[in-house]
């Protein structure tokens, strides 16, 4: 019977916390992907940076 309790007890502390997290969470925050490069700082749109796509470093090969 206490098991049961403490188990009920836990699952209202975890619903409680992911509805904390999910009110704080800004909702054009997808997947935690951020639009800018972090080479270089431009605003992209998709997974690449256009300038940073081409200009790769190749050590001198």
């Amino acid at each position: 019977m206490v098991l049961l309790l403490v188990a009920i007890a836990v699952g209202i502390i975890i619903v409680t916390v992911l509805i904390v997290k999910y009110t704080k969470t800004n909702p054009r925050a997808v997947l935690g992907m951020d639009r800018k490069c972090n080479r270089c700082g431009t605003i992209i749109d998709g997974a690449e940076c256009p300038k940073c796509k081409n200009n790769k470093m190749s050590f001198g090969v």
